[in-house]
């Protein structure tokens, strides 16, 4: 289970970006390490799987990766921690990290913008929403079944992503995320209009929506050409809405790792869509321009 952005943000922010033993500066960029920097460590505190360090809590796995088992830590000190946890009992380490934390607030505090990190953390639970309820983390599995020539959606995916649309029409943002806002608001937007436009011709087969192919009505169809050829344009449609929800999914990811977290679904890369028949299938990235993201939502959702 992934640790949550907002918890990622709070553990950061507080450490003032340093280990909690050694105070050595970090970074959560791997690309910086090659620098004067040193790559941070998000370190359990209670081990998150069963026989790590620690690991013996009746803590439950949200909880385990949740900030208040976090501690930021240098690459060397992890590695201690971990490899003499008969020295490192967690009364000790939680101490650390509270004596560092009050550190961080009484030293830094000029150059920490508590505001700031407040503001990131209250967009970074959004963020975490759209990875949850977009299902992020196996978007080219579920778009590759939703882009074939005989789409289905899992049951419940067209009500989470209506409720998802709510959620971020709702958001309140801070100003100085306004590129995150519209890049969020234009994924809930095409990904909710994907949606809706899948579940105007499809039924329910146990837990999937399949299309239901209305030119075929168990009788002569005086209509058939008219129907298939509105059925052809209607799975186009479908597909079509999926293909901008890649490209804003692309924006949105993009814009979180430019202004929140440098490794957003970095290791994972750009979300693509597969597309294909029998005869082969392929891989495609989507990505709007950047003139195509200065007029957006507006120009689509006028």
């Amino acid at each position: 289970m992934a640790i949550n952005q907002k918890d990622i943000k709070l553990l950061w922010g507080r450490s003032g970006n340093r280990c909690a033993v050694c105070r050595v500066e970090l970074t959560q960029d791997k690309s910086a390490v090659q620098s004067s920097f040193t790559l941070g460590e998000q370190a359990h505190i209670v081990g998150e799987k069963s026989g790590s360090a620690r690991s013996d809590s009746p803590l439950t796995a949200n909880q385990r990766n949740s900030y208040h088992n976090l501690i930021l830590l240098c690459p060397n000190h992890d590695t201690e921690i971990d490899n003499n946890a008969d020295d490192w009992p967690l009364e000790r380490i939680y101490q650390i990290k509270s004596e560092h934390e009050l550190w961080v607030n009484e030293t830094l505090s000029e150059t920490v913008d508590q505001f700031k990190i407040a503001k990131q953390a209250s967009v970074s639970s959004i963020i975490d929403t759209t990875v949850k309820m977009c299902r992020l983390e196996k978007w080219d599995i579920w778009t590759s079944h939703s882009l074939s020539t005989d789409p289905k959606w899992d049951h419940d995916l067209p009500s989470e992503i209506f409720e998802y649309h709510l959620k971020v029409m709702k958001a309140i943002w801070p100003e100085e995320f306004d590129e995150l806002k519209r890049a969020t608001t234009t994924l809930a937007l095409t990904l909710n209009l994907a949606a809706q436009t899948f579940m105007e011709h499809s039924e329910l087969h146990g837990e999937t929506y399949y299309p239901h192919k209305f030119y075929k009505s168990g009788r002569w169809n005086d209509n058939f050409d008219q129907d298939l050829a509105r059925y052809e344009d209607w799975i186009n449609s479908c597909h079509t809405t999926l293909r901008e929800s890649t490209k804003a999914a692309n924006w949105f990811a993009d814009v979180v790792r430019r202004d929140i977290n440098p490794m957003f679904f970095a290791e994972e890369g750009k979300f693509l869509v597969v597309e294909g028949d029998i005869l082969g299938f392929e891989g495609k990235i989507l990505e709007y321009s950047d003139e195509e993201k200065g007029s957006l939502p507006q120009s689509k959702f006028a």
